[in-house]
């Protein structure tokens, strides 16, 4: 079995990496977390910071490490003034791959200043944004990856159906397992974005869900419309290329097959990020 595993993490995309300099405090840095992904035998990784684009950085890493692809990403949160459609362009121009909408909060905010925090993308009248109009029609044009962030069920519904009348060929849910039903998820899938499944979620710090668990849900959706990334970096938890190993161990062992643990890890992100 460790031989199916070590085949299977080899030419593998995780989507969502974590990595210092952040402004939490993180495992390793971007040079240690590349050597790690090379040295492991990963295909690349997408290089997230809830607060500042990573494009830079990707690319530095990306002439460092031949035959290891990292790619950059924005997230639209407040430090980058929210839905910023300059910056998105900015960010693209640089060849950033993955567009988040906002996250609902960063980790050390308290409940009584998450309503002067959180960046919305509806009005008053659940209307979508113009300015989130907007980044839609430049992730058409310049074909990037529209991921939903830490949105509600409803909005992120709204906001892909928008998505794909303006032109948006690839989307991702962001771990939606446990804060959207069975047939919330799948709604979201029937508007053609991949399901993402964040083996963060199993770990000690989060235990959210079980390998078992997630290994029933990704087959009760279809391994076709879902991915599998690691959402590693936080200091608590081994590294990103480490991470992408128990996944793919914890799912063979839960029961899935080599073909379909593939699927999720390699050839869906591959997808996405071509």
């Amino acid at each position: 079995m460790n031989n199916e595993v070590i085949e299977i993490v080899k030419g593998s995309f995780d989507l969502r990496v974590n990595s210092g300099p952040d402004t939490q405090e993180r495992r390793l840095n971007v040079l240690d977390t590349a050597r790690a992904a090379y040295e492991g035998g990963l295909g690349g990784f997408v290089l997230k910071s809830p607060d500042y684009p990573t494009m830079p950085l990707a690319s530095v890493l990306d002439q460092m490490y031949p035959g290891l692809q990292v790619l950059g990403s924005i997230t639209l949160n407040k430090s980058i003034g929210g839905i910023n459609p300059t910056a998105v362009q900015v960010s693209a121009d640089l060849g950033a791959k993955i567009v988040w909408m906002p996250n609902s909060k960063t980790c050390d905010q308290s409940v009584s200043d998450i309503s002067e925090t959180v960046v919305k993308i509806m009005d008053s009248e659940s209307n979508i944004l113009s300015e989130v109009v907007d980044v839609l029609d430049i992730i058409a044009a310049e074909d990037m990856v529209l991921a939903s962030g830490h949105i509600s069920h409803g909005d992120t519904i709204k906001l892909f159906e928008e998505a794909k009348i303006r032109g948006v060929k690839k989307m991702i849910a962001t771990h939606p397992f446990g804060n959207s039903t069975n047939t919330e998820m799948e709604e979201i899938a029937s508007t053609g974005a991949y399901i993402e499944f964040a083996f963060l979620s199993c770990m000690p710090t989060e235990q959210t869900m079980s390998p078992r668990i997630m290994c029933e849900q990704i087959l009760q959706l279809g391994v076709e419309k879902c991915l599998v990334t690691t959402d590693f970096g936080n200091w608590t938890n081994p590294p990103p290329a480490e991470g992408m190993r128990m996944a793919v161990a914890s799912l063979l062992d839960s029961g899935m097959s080599v073909d379909d643990v593939t699927k999720l890890v390699k050839h869906n992100p591959q997808k996405i990020i071509s």
